[in-house]
């Protein structure tokens, strides 16, 4: 493949986020007390495998060295990794009744994040044949040289492009242990080790815009700290690089807000747009510029901020129904990818507030 278009950069960049809303939204709910372990869920797939046996029915088998490089998220793409099939939307339901009783929201979430996965991986296969996985990271890593594809045919030369049924080696468990995210060790590894070999330089397009500096601001307007200590709900955790999100719902006297609540888990600060609208009675409603338009924010390293409450608003309305939608990406990033929503707020007739968990 020669130079990547426009369309097949942002699909890398939406790609490897979806990869890493499947570990987060998998993940956050088998590394929890009380939860599904990994062992369990996979017990429970494999026996509903062996029901859609026995009447007709085929599926095809995930086993926990599968499911553990799932709960990699991007890191299924470096150099060096097994190249097994991604999780399909076929899985992801499976997965999904598997979690329906003890995690609802991840059960009725994790779909629609297969069918993204899906749907980007044909794309960007469509465009670069065979060999798009390096591709990608290539795509990823724009200062790549040819050494690029040599080191990855180098490294995963005696590995099969099917999936880990056959358990003939077991990988080790590098999904999140107690955290909603997945760990960036990896990438931070695969990055040092290409400029060691003269294959980068500069800095991964998939580390978030933080400035290369000593974790000064970025160049966005840093957002301030909102209260969401009262009536609120929060939709499930996405990331852009270093930088996780996640749409909020406030409820406040007599209007809703709707935020965005950023988290850094890096050293550095780090950049990213957001754009933040708001679904009442099944429309969609833009928010005022900027939050509805497209806001630089840049997170200090180690913290969480929140977009201002001001932001985005709307009063309170009977008998309607409110969720906030937001949209978070690089600040370069030409398309904004995947849109996340928080939980449904439903006021009734009587003015009674009742979140969908509450139904």
């Amino acid at each position: 493949m020669e130079e990547p278009t426009e369309l097949f950069r942002d699909s890398a960049h939406a790609l490897v986020q979806a990869l890493d809303a499947w570990a987060a939204t998998v993940g956050q709910v088998t590394d929890t007390a009380r939860r599904p372990t990994r062992a369990g869920l996979v017990a429970e797939l494999e026996r509903e495998r062996l029901e859609f046996e026995r009447i007709g029915r085929s599926r095809k088998r995930i086993d926990l060295p599968l499911l553990s490089y799932w709960l990699k998220g991007r890191d299924q793409l470096l150099p060096g990794s097994k190249k097994n099939r991604l999780p399909s939307q076929e899985d992801c339901e499976a997965i999904a009744r598997a979690l329906s009783q003890k995690a609802p929201r991840s059960a009725q979430e994790l779909p629609k994040v297969g069918v993204e996965i899906a749907d980007l991986a044909r794309r960007l296969k469509e465009e670069a044949g065979p060999g798009w996985r390096d591709e990608v990271l290539a795509c990823l890593a724009p200062a790549a040289t040819v050494a690029t594809h040599a080191a990855s045919e180098t490294n995963t030369a005696s590995e099969t492009n099917t999936a880990s049924e056959t358990n003939t080696a077991t990988e080790p468990n590098t999904a999140p242990e107690t955290h909603a995210l997945p760990k960036r060790r990896g990438w931070q590894f695969a990055m040092a080790t290409a400029i060691a070999v003269g294959l980068i330089t500069g800095t991964m397009a998939l580390r978030s815009g933080a400035s290369e500096g000593d974790g000064a601001s970025g160049g966005g307007d840093v957002a301030q700290m909102a209260d969401l200590t009262g009536n609120h709900r929060c939709g499930p955790v996405r990331t852009v690089g270093a930088v996780s999100w996640r749409p909020c719902t406030k409820v406040g006297e007599d209007s809703l807000s709707f935020v965005v609540q950023f988290g850094n888990s890096s050293t550095r600060a780090a950049t990213v747009k957001a754009r933040i609208a708001y679904v009442q009675a099944g429309s969609q409603h833009d928010c005022p510029a900027p939050w509805g338009t497209a806001q630089d924010v840049t997170v200090p390293a180690g913290a969480t901020v929140t977009s201002p409450l001001e932001g985005c608003a709307a009063p309170l309305v009977a008998a309607q129904a409110f969720q906030a939608r937001a949209w978070v990406a690089e600040p370069n990033a030409s398309a904004w990818g995947y849109r996340e929503h928080s939980p449904t707020l439903h006021i009734q007739a009587n003015s009674r507030l009742v979140w969908a968990d509450q139904i």
